[in-house]
């Protein structure tokens, strides 16, 4: 594995020359790359690597806060007995897992199967698009170390308020979890551009 450095321009042809394949699984990778936010596809220069900035990531947070927040509203009123019980046991698997991977797809289906009760499928689409763009951060974040007790608690902390019909406290729960995660994820970047700098 060879990385890339940020602003790298990749050219469909040389890329698959090199792999010796043809253009059309290339462009599909691409796309899939852009997807998980590591290129950006821009119209002139093809596909160039892309590594977001502190601030960058901060502002998914801030757009996630305000968005996420507003769907855990919408959340509570629809929220049945079984999808809390189902929810309830994500934790518990989190709680038990210490693989980062399979942490990361509970806490996605978490997070995702909370917001759907909102039944506002675009406000859970655009919450997803921003999760999606700050993944691949998160995934080197969380493979560096053991998944998160206090990040557990926290999901707890959120599933609890909204079972008690709780909305003022599910959002502040809401708002302590991201604002924890977004700190940490800039603690981590920031120290990772000081290695790359060194």
């Amino acid at each position: 594995h060879r990385a890339l450095a940020p602003g790298t321009r990749l050219r469909q042809n040389d890329v698959a020359q090199r792999f010796g394949v043809s253009t059309t699984p290339v462009r599909e990778a691409f796309a899939q790359l852009q997807a998980e936010g590591l290129v950006r596809i821009d119209p002139h220069r093809g596909a160039v690597v892309f590594h977001p900035s502190v601030d960058d990531v901060l502002e998914f947070y801030e757009m996630r806060e305000a968005l996420e927040s507003l769907a855990v509203t919408h959340a509570i009123p629809n929220l049945r007995r079984d999808v809390a019980r189902e929810l309830g046991a994500l934790i518990d698997r989190m709680r038990r897992t210490e693989d980062a991977r399979k942490w990361l797809q509970l806490n996605d289906r978490f997070h995702l199967g909370l917001y759907e009760a909102a039944g506002r499928p675009r406000l859970s689409a655009l919450i997803d698009s921003l999760r999606d763009a700050s993944g691949p951060y998160i995934h080197m974040f969380v493979a560096s170390r053991a998944p998160s007790e206090r990040a557990n608690e926290q999901h707890q902390e959120i599933l609890d308020a909204c079972i008690r019909k709780d909305a003022g406290g599910a959002k502040r729960a809401i708002r302590d979890h991201l604002r924890t995660a977004s700190r940490d994820l800039a603690a981590f970047l920031e120290a990772r551009e000081a290695e790359s700098a060194s």
